[in-house]
């Protein structure tokens, strides 16, 4: 833990070290989040707006498996919402994957949202779910096979899962 006296210190380390990669995710933000001169109406509450903007706000500061964790709850929980909000009370704690099948099969999504959404569903698993070490869909498993730094994957995930996020949200627009 930092000591109050380092508090400052290491403030200014962090923003001289990631300021430049944080204004460029921030740019990427801001060209990717979709526009409304209305705004967006979301199901769910406090909660799924909190998600939204924790989401963004990791991923500006490089938290990318906050970010995807918390973008597939976002997806998860609007879905819910709005089945609730129709009176399906029966899919209050349905998983990820029965909420996708429910809002394909309501065409409330199409089937490359639905592959799409499936996707960083399953982005998200092994981060909250144990796996075996180099499991198929780990991390771990997936830098090796990729020849490439868990840390790239991890940004790269978490740059599908607010794209996705974005495309959810776009469809929340009033």
């Amino acid at each position: 833990m930092v000591d109050r006296s380092d508090a400052r210190d290491w403030i200014e380390h962090e923003d001289a070290v990631a300021r430049a990669d944080r204004i460029a995710r921030l740019e990427w933000l801001a060209s990717n989040y979709p526009s409304n001169e209305l705004g967006f109406m979301l199901n769910g509450g406090w909660l799924s707006h909190r998600l939204l903007e924790e989401a963004k706000y990791c991923f500006a500061y490089g938290q990318f498996l906050a970010t995807a964790i918390l973008g597939v709850a976002f997806i998860e929980r609007l879905l819910a919402a709005r089945f609730f909000a129709a009176g399906r009370d029966d899919l209050e704690r349905s998983s990820g994957l029965d909420l996708l099948r429910e809002s394909l099969k309501s065409a409330w999504v199409s089937q490359e949202e639905f592959d799409q959404f499936d996707r960083v569903r399953r982005l998200r698993n092994p981060i909250v779910h144990f796996r075996r070490p180099l499991a198929v869909d780990t991390i771990e498993y997936r830098a090796v096979k990729a020849d490439a730094h868990p840390d790239e994957l991890v940004e790269r995930d978490a740059r599908e899962i607010l794209t996705s996020v974005f495309r959810v949200l776009q469809r929340s627009a009033v």
